[in-house]
């Protein structure tokens, strides 16, 4: 008996334990839900992410409710067998369920269109959630989604500078950033400047102008500021670049609509090989200029520009022209071409013009020539003393004339013989066949007459053979 009862008080201690067991089994599952609150500008898209999680989540359904006045619903993801409805305004109803098994969580996103400012909410008001078997779970948490919606914010309109400072200058009046306008001065050595512009505002941008290639006198140098809302405004520096100190003020024409202003000095590096330095007035005014001789024309140094290059050239003073001083030919055997001299034409020409290397030039052409086949210019060679050289315009090179000196002809055995075809006696050109003709005639007279004595020789030695054999003859008999 005392055994059949122990044995019934065993078995009702193990069934009390089993269920204990099985009752901690079935509550052990958990849940929780989970929002994000996001912070959007007003009139932009605002996504809102909910997570269920928990240790064996097998499905949800929940009704969640917004604010109109807020939000406009625009679209639901989930997983894959998710689904929402939006049968009634501000309130949507959304389901998913795993197709086996469980998970640790499960998400779904919610995108909203915002209408106006402030803080809203998202609020579950209603849910359910089941483990990987189908039981339901009761959830120890649930929170909810607060937006905030902010103003779009204002574009700022500053436009202004905190800074401004220019390279080789000083600006006039001290900066200021509502001050638009400056003046600065710089030596004429300088040709630009490089322009520092601080903006006030992080949002606008700065664009500067005018700061390279600057001309003698005014110049306007522009710092364009643009706000961020697009509202712009300008402030401007008047560059002023001093003047050569070479200037004249003196200015001869280069050209059609071209003139170049007269340097007051010439430095003596550059003065060609020679070139004596000297003075000349023009305008009142005194200068620098280089001349060859006293009655050639002197040349000066204009100063560049942007229509004429620096350099020498000789001066026409009376229409105030000036004409570029030339070389030909390569850099280091160049020929510096001389202004045409009239008192010093050779004979048999005359000033006219020729293409020399492809430009008309005014130079020496042969005289009563219809279509010149060379020209002559007077230049200085490597020597340093002025000569005539021709021009092959087929070879396109220059050769030193027959005239050692201006006008004065070389003494060679050559140029004696050679006279020019207009003065040449009217004399019969012989041919080359009528001087082969000539040749056998001369050669033969030569030829008779060394014939003749050699006759003679013979017959003396035969006469004196002849006398010796006779008395030799008489001496044996």
């Amino acid at each position: 008996m005392r055994k059949n009862i122990m044995r019934l008080f065993v078995a009702a201690m193990l069934t009390v334990i089993m269920a204990c067991c099985f009752s901690v089994t079935s509550y052990a599952a958990s849940a929780s839900l989970w929002f994000t609150d996001p912070t959007v500008q007003v009139g932009s898209n605002v996504s809102v992410t909910v997570d269920v999680k928990g240790d064996d989540i097998g499905g949800y359904e929940m009704h969640l409710s917004f604010d109109t006045a807020y939000l406009d619903f625009l679209s639901a993801s989930g997983g894959s067998n998710f689904s929402y409805q939006s049968n009634s305004p501000g309130v949507l109803r959304v389901v998913d369920y795993m197709s086996s098994g469980s998970s640790a969580k499960m998400s779904f996103t919610l995108t909203f269109k915002t209408k106006k400012t402030g803080t809203t909410r998202i609020n579950p008001s209603g849910y359910v959630f089941s483990d990987g078997g189908g039981t339901p779970i009761t959830p120890y948490a649930v929170g909810y989604s607060e937006i905030k919606i902010i103003p779009v914010p204002q574009a700022s309109s500053d436009a202004t500078l905190k800074g401004l400072t220019m390279s080789g200058g000083t600006l006039s009046p001290a900066f200021s950033a509502n001050v638009y306008n400056y003046t600065a001065n710089v030596d004429f050595s300088v040709t630009s400047v490089a322009v520092t512009a601080l903006k006030n505002h992080n949002g606008a941008s700065v664009y500067v102008s005018g700061t390279e290639s600057l001309a003698v006198g005014e110049n306007t140098v522009t710092i364009t500021v643009t706000a961020e809302n697009g509202a712009k405004q300008n402030y401007y520096i008047k560059v002023t670049r001093g003047k050569n100190p070479l200037s004249t003020d003196v200015f001869l024409t280069v050209g059609e609509g071209k003139r170049g202003e007269v340097s007051k000095t010439i430095s003596g590096d550059i003065v060609p090989r020679g070139f004596e330095a000297t003075t000349i007035t023009l305008n009142g005014v005194e200068v620098g200029a280089v001349k060859y001789a006293d009655n050639a024309k002197p040349a000066v140094y204009l100063l560049g520009s942007d229509t004429v290059n620096a350099g020498l050239y000789y001066v026409d003073a009376a229409n105030m022209t000036a004409s570029p001083i030339e070389y030909l030919g390569p850099a280091v055997s160049s020929l510096l071409v001389l202004d045409i001299n009239t008192a010093e034409i050779p004979e048999g020409y005359e000033i006219g013009t020729f293409s020399v290397n492809g430009a008309q030039r005014e130079v020496l052409v042969p005289s009563r020539a219809e279509e010149p086949n060379h020209c002559l210019v007077y230049a200085i060679g490597s020597a340093g003393t002025k000569q005539l050289y021709m021009y092959d315009p087929i070879e396109k090179s220059f050769q030193r004339y027959s005239f050692a000196e201006m006008g004065e002809p070389e003494t060679t055995e050559e140029e004696t013989e050679t006279t020019s075809p207009e003065t040449e006696p009217e004399t019969p050109e012989i041919t080359e066949s009528q001087e082969k003709e000539t040749q056998p005639t001369e050669k033969s007279e030569g030829g008779f007459g060394m014939f003749v004595w050699i006759l003679i020789i013979i017959g003396a030695l035969i006469v004196i053979l002849g006398g010796i054999a006779l008395i030799m003859g008489f001496r044996q008999s």
